[in-house]
């Protein structure tokens, strides 16, 4: 029974691990300039926006995985869920071409960047 728990357990506890793995400044970086292509490419109604609202859905799904692997870090994997919920939602929104939507989704999204660098960012 327990080689079976454990059996079970293990497969989610390395994704887990490589998630958190892979959230790093430099990632945060990248992230940063994928959220800016992606307000222009809102903007000018560019369907390409599509593309870096999934890229950003998949980056968040890493972030909440980083933030659950750390015991102190609930708000932090509350915003990474809500920022993957948003831009979930901008991808649907630019799917529909409605790019109206996208932006209001793209401005909760910002916010809910800036709320989650407010507590985890460290100043430069």
């Amino acid at each position: 029974m327990r080689s079976t728990l454990t059996a079970a357990l293990l497969p989610p506890l390395i994704a887990t691990a490589a998630l958190a793995a892979q959230v790093d400044a430099d990632s945060m970086r990248d992230a940063e300039d994928v959220l800016h292509n992606l307000d222009s490419r809102i903007s000018l109604q560019d369907k390409k926006a599509l593309d870096d609202a999934k890229e950003l859905a998949r980056y968040f799904q890493q972030v909440e995985g980083h933030f659950s692997a750390k015991a102190d870090a609930s708000r932090g994997v509350d915003l990474a869920r809500k920022s993957q919920a948003h831009a979930t939602a901008i991808a649907a929104a630019v799917e529909a071409g409605n790019y109206d939507a996208a932006m209001d989704s793209l401005s909760d999204l910002t916010r809910s960047c800036k709320a989650c660098h407010e507590v985890y960012k460290k100043p430069r």
